[in-house]
């Protein structure tokens, strides 16, 4: 959270749910999100909301979205995704496949 305080974020939003503030993204009420330990079934309708809007949702690695994988970045655009993607540490919560 302190690493992207530096870069240049206006401020920080935690509303409580995941998939509400999936879809304030894809509303463009908010720039982008990120979670880890959000299950699959917490990301698989926002995904699509936020795609057909026209954002980006990705792996917090930086690489495609597996929603087995428990973690999330998204965004209205890939250069913020990316941006934020390369500003976190990756936590692992384990995969939904194999709990």
């Amino acid at each position: 959270m302190e690493r992207l305080l530096h870069a240049k974020a206006h401020g920080v939003r935690v509303i409580g749910s995941s998939t509400l503030a999936l879809c304030h993204l894809a509303s463009g009420a908010a720039d982008a999100y990120y979670q880890f330990g959000l299950h699959c079934w917490d990301l698989a309708a926002a995904t699509v909301i936020i795609r057909e809007a026209g954002g980006i949702v990705m792996d917090t690695s930086g690489g495609p979205l597996d929603l087995m994988s428990c973690r999330v970045v998204a965004a209205g655009t890939r250069e913020m995704a990316m941006l934020i993607a390369q500003a976190l540490q990756t936590i692992n919560y384990g995969r939904d496949d194999e709990k």
